[in-house]
């Protein structure tokens, strides 16, 4: 299974305790794919802050990298697990369906 985070949007304050262009909200998705053609998604979005104080990275400066770091570690480990195992029942869905949507009506 291969996970892959993808932003977006970033929402930014556009001055903020002395800096511009500060980053306080990050939009992501975290989608799956098992190599086989089934794929699944989750999406939300966390919430960053910086203080005065604070090492700053300025915004045209910032990297996947870094988004996805402080996606990660804002959402913490079990969450990031859960999100995964959410995206993990999604596939098994597809492979071995436990409901079907029948489009053929048997009156038609």
């Amino acid at each position: 299974m291969t996970y892959n985070w993808m932003f977006s949007s970033l929402d930014i304050y556009p001055t903020s305790k002395g800096e511009k262009d500060v980053l306080y909200q990050i939009h992501w998705t975290l989608q799956g794919d098992d190599g086989l053609g089934h794929t699944g998604s989750v999406y939300g979005s966390v919430t960053c802050g910086y203080e005065a104080g604070d090492p700053f990275v300025p915004f045209a400066d910032l990297t996947k990298s870094d988004i996805e770091g402080w996606t990660t570690t804002a959402l913490g480990g079990v969450r990031v697990g859960e999100l995964k195992a959410d995206i993990d029942a999604q596939i098994a869905q597809q492979v071995t369906p436990t409901t079907v949507s029948v489009r053929t009506m048997p009156w038609a």
